[in-house]
């Protein structure tokens, strides 16, 4: 049931994402009065000219004949400022034809066809096709019919039919085309001023333009996205025909595509301001904190939060030292967090230096810690915090993507080479896979690096062939360079693919072209400087947590009897001279700890145990220290003096589960088996699907002979996982005593066959 709930739950944010972003940017977007201007066809550039040849077709069957071409300022203000149509009339209807280019540009499903007839009760009939859904609030005076169809003149006969259905109260105007086009400018000025005055949309200061209001964004929003769900069955319906007619897809001129590229930029730009990065901030941060609350405690989340903070904050840093825009950060439930930012232009070193700004600072603080901490002179904390800088930092900076090593790897190594770096990125998946085994969440990440894989080799295959084309016709500026990643892209036939996939590819080609100008000789320097960091973290993080790991090395490989011999005479010298110490310094903690470890080695466990009292004495709220004491008078057989500590923690920490258990144990030690349940009771408060517990809770309420609370144990403890056999052995021993002798003998069986099953795939 779990693994269920991660997908859903996963399938639930994107959808959560997708209704943000059309919200803001349809927020982002400004509404203006529109302009319509006829103009001559030598005004039109040839590339649209000879593309609106294929609609001027297809309308000139249904006896639409071409008028002019119109200039436009739309509605709402985008890239680019205007944009070129053509307007045809059908003289027997009255009825205007307006052809447009859709944004963004699909090959199956390029024009926008909208037909038009004005009646002489200044009323207007508009059919379009799969766009009602982006229309705020009512028009004045507009019949508005929309047929999501993929058919032109399936959209044409909806149109005749709704005039025919009008002919008994209206009167089609015959309009020239220019009064034509300011009869449509007038009614679309009087449909702004009309959302204005509803409140729909208000004025931005000293500009004549408008922004529509958060709560009309958000019902276009949820219209946006239900509509859009239809349409896009309309272009799917055209691609399946495509492939057997070849005359439904046309193909995008190359100037389209760049417009269509930089219209997508100018709508992503600014779409999360500050103030909604700080909300997107703070609402990850409460999602991250209900995802761990549960696996640390108070403590231990504090200091794991205060690393992951001191390791995003180097990225963020760099990267505004560097210029990026728009820097912000995210956390990530059940994973960590991520630091974004914007800078199109970012060289290769300007990356290199970013990503490892996050791993390489905390590393190094770890280790610094860990060396603070090794004299026993600092709080457990201090430990704990440099335990989990290094881990963390660590394990970012190997070479598995997508860590900020593997990132590295992925920039330094294969930049050059991409069809390697597609497979390293592969391997990168397996490894999260594997891990994701034990962490579901890995799991799902693994899958959502794996569907770009495909881009990823797509943008190796293209890379190959423009960096050849570059090389020989360096671009002179940014528009040309994506001209030549747009002709590169459909010389290699992917030019038919989703324009979403397209822009991405594209992105993605521009960033690997600003990294191409590294020099050879930086890239073996930084690569160097990588290996330095990854190896030398590796060695530090060994030397700050066992000064001596190299001669423990070599002596094992000497003769066992000499090393234990040495080792034994070293730590007796460790207890004479922690011994002097304390004779002058009775309260030196430093001795303390010492002299506590060397005997515990030396198995002089009442000797460490009478450390472990001063050390508590001096330090009576260091949790390792009464930890460590616990241990020690449990090992003595000291149960009650053990379950005394239990008690000091728990009043400390109430919501450690390891700390329950362990008094539970003492309790049973102690035969207190009420006392034992309610400990496991609170584990189950704390865990409701610790397995563990529910089992340790029935074999206690066994001994106190509540056999009905210890079946019910049992049987939550096989629901929770039908393949574990300590529970059927549980049960059947319940069973038993209950006289189900046939209950018990079945539940022995089961038991048995999965024990048997496991030794076998241990021994395989």
């Amino acid at each position: 049931m779990q693994y269920l709930l991660y997908p859903i739950a996963i399938y639930a944010l994107l959808y959560v994402i997708r209704y943000l972003i059309t919200f803001l940017q349809i927020r982002k977007l400004p509404v203006q009065y529109p302009k319509y201007e006829l103009q001559k066809a030598d005004k039109v550039p040839t590339y649209l000219k000879e593309l609106f040849q294929t609609p001027i077709r297809e309308l000139e069957q249904l006896d639409f004949k071409p008028c002019s071409y119109l200039q436009v300022e739309s509605i709402v203000k985008v890239y680019p400022p205007t944009s070129w149509q053509i307007l045809l009339y059908n003289e027997t209807l009255k009825t205007y034809a307006i052809v447009s280019i859709r944004r963004p540009a699909e090959p199956v499903n390029l024009f926008d066809i909208e037909f038009f007839t004005f009646f002489e009760d200044r009323s207007l009939l508009l059919t379009m096709n799969g766009k009602a859904y982006g229309i705020i609030g009512e028009i004045p005076n507009f019949i508005i019919e929309d047929r999501y169809t993929d058919k032109t003149s399936v959209q044409w006969q909806a149109h005749q039919d709704k005039l025919n259905q009008l002919a008994a109260t209206k009167t089609p105007c015959n309009l020239a085309p220019d009064t034509f086009a300011k009869t449509l400018q007038i009614f679309i000025k009087d449909y702004i001023d009309c959302l204005a005055k509803a409140g729909n949309i208000s004025p931005i200061k000293e500009a004549e333009l408008f922004q529509i209001d958060w709560l009309t964004a958000l019902k276009t929003s949820h219209k946006t996205i239900q509509g859009g769900s239809k349409a896009a069955g309309i272009i799917k319906q055209r691609r399946q025909q495509a492939k057997t007619d070849s005359t439904i897809q046309v193909e995008i001129p190359v100037e389209l595509e760049v417009e269509g590229f930089q219209r997508m930029e100018q709508l992503q730009q600014g779409i999360v301001n500050k103030k909604l990065r700080t909300w997107l901030l703070l609402g990850s941060l409460a999602l991250f904190i209900a995802s761990y609350m549960k696996l640390f405690s108070l403590q231990s989340f504090a200091i794991f939060m205060g690393a992951l903070l001191f390791h995003e904050s180097g990225h963020l840093l760099s990267m505004k030292l560097f210029g990026y825009q728009d820097t912000s950060l995210l956390f990530l439930p059940f994973l960590g967090a991520v630091a974004t930012a914007r800078k199109e232009d970012a060289t290769l070193t300007q990356k290199f230096w970013i990503l490892l700004a996050g791993p390489l600072p905390g590393l190094i603080l770890g280790m610094g810690l860990a060396i603070a901490s090794r004299d026993g002179s600092y709080p457990g904390w201090v430990q704990q915090a440099s335990w989990i800088l290094i881990g963390l930092n660590l394990f970012n900076l190997l070479p598995v993507y997508p860590l900020d090593g593997g990132q590295i790897a992925d920039l330094l190594l294969f930049s050059r080479h991409p069809y390697i770096g597609v497979i390293f990125k592969v391997f990168g998946v397996i490894i999260l896979g594997l891990l994701g085994i034990g962490q579901p969440m890995l799991l799902l990440f693994a899958i959502l690096i794996s569907l770009s894989i495909p881009n990823s080799f797509r943008s190796a295959k293209v890379n190959s062939w423009l960096r050849k084309e570059l090389r020989q016709n360096p671009p002179e500026n940014r528009e040309n360079l994506l001209y030549s990643i747009f002709q590169n892209l459909k010389q290699m036939g992917y030019g038919n693919l989703p324009f979403s996939k397209r822009y991405v590819l594209a992105k993605d080609l521009i960033q690997r072209h600003h990294e191409s100008g590294a020099k050879r000789t930086t890239i073996v320097l930084l690569v160097m400087l990588y290996f330095v960091s990854l190896f030398g973290g590796t060695i530090g993080t060994l030397q700050a947590i066992a000064p001596n790991w190299a001669r423990i090395i070599s002596y094992s490989f000497q003769n066992p009897q000499k090393l234990r011999k040495r080792a034994t005479e070293a730590k007796k010298r460790e207890v004479e001279q922690a011994t002097e110490a304390l004779r002058l310094n009775p309260n030196d903690i430093n001795a303390y700890v010492k002299r506590s470890r060397a005997r515990m080695w030396l198995r002089d466990d009442r000797g460490a145990m009478a450390d472990y009292d001063h050390l508590v004495r001096l330090k009576p709220n260091d949790i390792g220290y009464r930890l460590s004491r616990a241990s020690l008078r449990a090992r003595l057989r000291d149960y009650k003096g053990a379950n005394q500590d239990y008690d000091y923690l728990l009043r400390l920490n109430p919501k450690d589960i390891k700390i329950y258990r362990r008094r539970a144990q003492m309790r049973n030690m102690l035969k207190d088996y009420k006392g034992a349940i309610a400990d496991y009771s609170e584990i189950i408060k704390l865990d409701s699907k610790n397995i563990s517990a529910y089992l340790a809770r029935g074999y206690a309420r066994e001994r106190l002979q509540d056999y009905k609370g210890a079946l019910t144990d049992a049987n939550y403890a096989i629901e929770l996982n039908p393949n574990q056999p300590d529970a059927y052995d549980l049960r059947s021993e319940i069973r038993r005593r209950l006289g189900d002798d046939k209950g018990a003998i079945v539940d022995r069986q089961k038991a048995e066959a999965l024990y048997k099953a496991i030794e076998e795939e241990d021994r395989n």
